[in-house]
């Protein structure tokens, strides 16, 4: 949203309490709020977003909403107002905890432009464009993240249908995405935390463990087979190993 942001100027910025204003309330320019203390919540048309201490908000212009404030917190804030062409703007939600600058912003940034000089006006600009480098920077490693996870969505659908299936074979799922083996799995490490056989493993013995606990099986055998294990004492190796005692104690 900001990687290419044109024609900027400052209107005004400042350090102020906040208050729940119930009444609609139509922005006249664009605007990032930084939460000093306690937290608010904006309701837009469509959403709802809660600001707490040490985030930020932007707010595009034109945009009309309502504001909540916990009542046992008193909440301050600092808002930065400026005009610009900005494509496809939305309300957006912003954590800032890897950005450096985000304490000296909050605390300065009004004083530097009320109270400044020429240079320190300058400096405000400066701090700004920072900021964008920031925000931009973290949109576009989210997008690239989210175009990887994208690569491996043909074995991340077949997987919802199909991971109870003993026919599954764990090293079959890249060609699925028609990408090596080692790529897969590094792609699917950065999304899901721990690996495609290990990822299974998981969903296997939790459903295992919930059709145990309903007592709703014939068999053990049948447990094993009904989770995608053909080898009943694999899968009572597997579920012993999680739980620390076999699924028929378990039972």
């Amino acid at each position: 949203m900001f990687s290419n942001i044109e024609n900027l100027t400052f209107v005004s910025t400042g350090i102020m309490t906040a208050v729940s204003a119930k009444k609609p309330f139509i922005r006249k320019t664009n605007g990032f709020i930084f939460v000093k203390t306690g937290s608010m919540t904006f309701h837009f048309t469509n959403k709802s977003i809660t600001v707490n201490t040490g985030e930020m908000i932007f707010i595009p212009i034109h945009e009309t909403y309502t504001r909540t404030i916990c009542p046992d917190t008193k909440c301050t804030y600092m808002s930065i107002r400026f005009l610009a062409n900005i494509e496809n703007p939305e309300p957006t939600l912003y954590k800032l905890d890897g950005y450096y600058d985000k304490d000296y912003v909050c605390n300065h940034f009004a004083d530097l432009w009320n109270m400044g000089n020429s240079a320190d006006r300058y400096k405000c600009y400066s701090l700004f464009y920072n900021l964008l480098a920031y925000i931009s920077n973290n949109e576009n490693q989210n997008y690239a993240e989210k175009k990887k996870f994208e690569i491996i969505k043909p074995a991340t659908e077949y997987l919802k249908s199909h991971i109870f299936d003993t026919s599954l074979k764990v090293d079959h799922l890249h060609y699925l995405c028609g990408i090596s083996d080692t790529y897969f799995r590094k792609i699917f490490i950065a999304e899901f935390g721990t690996t495609p056989q290990k990822y299974i493993t998981a969903k296997r013995l939790s459903q295992a463990e919930a059709i145990i606990i309903s007592r709703n099986f014939d068999s053990l055998s049948d447990v094993a087979y009904s989770v995608g294990y053909s080898d009943p004492l694999y899968f009572s190796k597997l579920f012993t190993k999680k739980f620390g005692v076999s699924p028929s104690k378990y039972k």
